[in-house]
């Protein structure tokens, strides 16, 4: 695969990237930590970073599934990589230009506390001023990483049709991302919990390819899912809702990793029957005596 793009990557970080700061007695200069995590069966984006800037891999259990994280530690290795994304991140720019510039000079022992205070402050105040749209291979890259597609049944007497749904969740402190989307493409914003807030979108087939078609040939880690969306839109509508819901379950479970092989989105499509319209659909009349 080709190298990532550094837009992509800092649309990644927006999402499941973090920055942090290390302070050591024997060392003056305070010490940079750069990470990345993901579902290890989704890591595929962590591999091809580690290929294009270094880093060191490793895996933990986090509940019931197993997590890969990516770390780069030690001033050098992690200003090159934070000087390439931080001009395109939209959400931690502020906070890694920040920490770039303290770990860019020496620092007197006493004020390591104030330092730190000061970096907790800093890394809960959002970044200002938003663009008015999202780069396509950022917008890629931060719905690899906080997106998700989701198709459902609409359980209709008549019509089972798919309903397919686009969403992010976001620390309140990161809603940023989020309301760039809003405002590009519309939407709702909701208080998931206290500190949690989501974003959703109900897709017709024609908002799905304004959407996904937006950002999806950048994609990496959720490819085919955006992929199969958009072979189902062209159609004009998600009729065949059960196909279509099967579909997208198993492509969310195929593992997407360097040494798996790739699902064949096309044959899965083809499965989808491009049913007609129901009869009351075309006879408004008779929609109306049905009721």
């Amino acid at each position: 695969m080709a190298r990532l793009s550094e837009k992509y990557i800092a649309g990644f970080f927006d999402a499941d990237g973090t920055v942090g700061v290390i302070f050591q007695t024997d060392c003056r200069t305070p010490q940079l930590r750069v990470s990345f995590s993901q579902e290890t069966k989704q890591d595929e984006v962590l591999h091809l970073i580690q290929r294009d800037y270094g880093g060191s891999i490793s895996y933990s259990m986090v509940g019931n599934g197993q997590y890969t994280k990516l770390s780069f530690n030690g001033n050098k290795q992690c200003h090159m990589l934070l000087n390439r994304i931080k001009k395109h991140s939209i959400l931690k720019q502020r906070y890694i230009e920040i920490c770039l510039d303290i770990t860019s000079r020496q620092l007197d022992p006493s004020e390591t506390e104030r330092v730190r205070a000061y970096l907790k402050i800093q890394r809960k105040i959002k970044s200002y001023p938003l663009p008015n749209f999202p780069p396509r291979k950022w917008l890629a890259g931060y719905f690899d990483g906080d997106g998700c597609a989701h198709a459902s049944v609409h359980k209709s007497s008549v019509n089972r049709h798919a309903q397919i749904r686009a969403h992010f969740c976001a620390e309140n402190c990161y809603e940023g991302g989020i309301e760039v989307i809003q405002k590009a493409f519309g939407g709702s914003i909701k208080q998931m919990r206290e500190n949690v807030k989501q974003w959703y979108l109900d897709v017709s087939p024609s908002k799905a390819i304004e959407f996904f078609g937006y950002f999806g040939k950048h994609s990496v880690v959720k490819h085919d899912q955006i992929e199969f969306i958009l072979k189902c839109a062209e159609m004009g509508h998600f009729r065949d809702g059960n196909i279509i819901e099967t579909a997208m379950k198993h492509l969310k479970a195929h593992p997407h990793r360097l040494s798996e092989s790739k699902p064949d989105v096309g044959k899965m499509f083809h499965q989808v029957k491009d049913l007609p319209k129901p009869k009351w659909d075309t006879h408004p009349e008779k929609r109306t005596a049905m009721r």
